[in-house]
């Protein structure tokens, strides 16, 4: 598998929603989120199939794939329905005015605000990001279904009734060390520049004001539009090169100072 998250959204634009609508979900939540996982989001409806069937190749392939079911997406069911016959991570998200047609919330299915409010934004997609880093970190042992009917099962358990018994210790911690989870791959820019200083502190974040400075572990180095005040947030407007992003400043582990 690669390191793609596979996304599955609503087709075309539904009734019922602005134009654009989901193209903005993409880009406000489901794309920082995969990044903060550590994922390379590719959306299904922009890759081009000389075979429609050849989706089903990159929902098996990926890593892991995100269902949007908002609208009751028959795309999204179909992709949930894929990873989980073969026992794949795959993590559920949907709006919240939407009513899924089955019991979802079973599968760790994950709401957000369709109204794409800044003061929900970010939180949502800390709240994302933490689920796709779950739902592979968590898919260690074989589907229950599979074991029963002994699909799939991998060779190392055929060559196991060879092993010779005195060999036992070692190839337990062979095996030991080959289930050791791999470390998921961060998303913040790797390496830092030079210029770039150590976090705010609380105190520090409280002092930001517009024509500030600073450097984001996602967006690079950005100069501050202003500050307001939302409810317990600090909310930033922050020109960085790949364009103005509202952020909370309050979540100062991703903001560094500028030396």
């Amino acid at each position: 598998m690669d390191n793609r998250c596979f996304i599955i959204m609503p087709p075309g634009e539904p009734s019922g929603y602005p134009q654009g609508h989901f193209n903005r979900v993409y880009d406000y939540i489901i794309v920082p989120a995969c990044r903060l996982a550590g994922y390379w989001p590719t959306r299904s409806d922009s890759v081009k199939y000389d075979n429609p069937l050849d989706v089903v190749k990159d929902i098996i392939d990926s890593e892991i794939v995100l269902c949007d079911l908002s609208t009751n997406n028959s795309n999204g069911l179909y992709g949930l329905a894929v990873r989980q016959s073969l026992d794949l991570p795959v993590t559920l998200v949907k709006d919240l005015k939407t009513i899924v047609i089955f019991g979802a919330n079973d599968f760790g299915l994950i709401e957000y605000d369709e109204s794409l409010r800044i003061d929900t934004v970010q939180k949502e997609v800390e709240v994302l990001g933490q689920a796709l880093r779950k739902a592979v970190e968590t898919k260690k042992g074989r589907h229950a279904l599979l074991d029963r009917l002994s699909i799939g099962l991998p060779p190392v358990v055929v060559q196991s009734s060879v092993v010779d018994i005195s060999s036992d210790s070692e190839s337990d911690q062979t095996v030991h060390e080959e289930e050791k989870p791999k470390e998921p791959s961060l998303p913040k820019i790797s390496p830092l520049p030079d210029y770039v200083g150590d976090p705010f502190n609380e105190k520090e974040i409280g002092k930001i004001k517009g024509g500030d400075s600073l450097f984001h572990l996602n967006y690079g180095k950005g100069k501050v539009n202003f500050v307001k005040n939302m409810d317990k947030d600090k909310l930033a407007s922050i020109q960085f090169d790949s364009g103005t992003k509202l952020l909370v400043l309050d979540v100062s582990d991703f903001f560094r100072k500028i030396n």
